[in-house]
């Protein structure tokens, strides 16, 4: 989505202190772009002659421009805006493509997982398809032993789906309620199918021979003994992905592992292969969540051995 800056130059009527009521207001305009996760950064300059801006993600320039006149401050009288097209320069876009693209230092981002917290009440607002499938996709980028992949998550974002759902986990509305909701499978068979792909992909990047190959598919195969403890771990794995790459779009979720699995490996045509790890959902909080007590970090992490207060 194009970036845009806003930029909101004072009137002759806006030179003076902005009353408090019209702040609360501009920030209630912002948090409504925020919630959208189309919010990048915002503020006044430290020169209150020089005025603010505004910068945000938008469908059009009419639309940036719609935004920035429908501003508590403008529409007052207090600020004109003025709307530039932006693009941002930072390390996941390569700095413009001048650079390959890498993960940038986001300051925000150990913030907001400070604040992350579960919830099961929701908005009866949507998420677009387009936004679920990001939220997806960058669930599907978690890691997984050999690169196996071996995740199948059932989506389940119409009412409908999310009703069937709803009955295969004991009832719990906010499985219906959430905007979408996920059930976390993996296939077991993957561990073993996938094995060629995962030693030709270990050759390729030059930590093992042409000739080891089918030794390495061996050793693979051999690691999954017990293939449902690992499918249980990868299920962990990718519903905690989806649930942080929800929260960057500012939606709020849940997980559960309460559910019928007969039931649900019926409802939903899951093959005898198939593991279930639980079921996470997503959606417009109805009220901001506050995060539960956190124990003293000191009390649950060891130093080179076992801590020592873990209770």
């Amino acid at each position: 989505m194009p970036e845009f800056v806003i930029f909101l130059h004072p009137t002759a009527e806006g030179r003076g202190p902005l009353p408090l009521r019209l702040i609360e207001a501009h920030v209630a305009h912002l948090a409504r772009l925020e919630s959208e996760a189309r919010y990048i950064v915002g503020g006044p300059f430290e020169e209150p002659a020089h005025g603010g801006i505004v910068v945000g993600r938008f469908e059009s320039l009419a639309e940036a421009e719609d935004f920035g006149r429908s501003d508590p401050f403008v529409s007052h009288g207090l600020r004109r805006s003025e709307v530039r097209r932006f693009e941002w320069s930072r390390a996941e876009n390569g700095h413009l493509g001048t650079q390959p693209r890498a993960p940038g230092t986001q300051p925000t981002l150990i913030d907001a997982l400070a604040l992350r917290a579960t919830t099961r009440h929701f908005l009866p607002r949507s998420i677009d398809e387009k936004t679920l499938e990001a939220i997806l996709e960058a669930a599907l980028r978690a890691p997984s032993e050999f690169n196996l992949q071996p995740w199948r998550p059932i989506v389940c974002h119409s009412l409908e789906d999310r009703r069937r759902l709803r009955r295969c986990c004991l009832d719990q509305p906010q499985v219906e309620t959430a905007a979408a909701s996920i059930i976390c499978a993996v296939d077991t068979e993957a561990f073993t199918a996938n094995a060629p792909r995962a030693a030709c992909e270990i050759i390729e990047r030059g930590r093992a021979a042409p000739e080891e190959r089918e030794a390495l598919i061996r050793f693979i195969r051999s690691c999954y003994v017990d293939p449902r403890e690992s499918a249980i771990r990868h299920a962990a794995i990718f519903g905690q992905q989806f649930l942080l790459a929800g929260l960057s779009r500012g939606l709020a979720g849940f997980w559960l592992a309460g559910l019928d699995e007969a039931m649900l490996r019926t409802e939903f045509a899951m093959p005898p292969s198939a593991v279930v790890g639980g079921v996470v959902g997503l959606g417009w909080s109805e009220r901001r969540p506050q995060p539960m007590p956190r124990l003293d970090p000191s009390r649950l992490i060891g130093r080179g051995r076992w801590p020592e207060d873990p209770a």
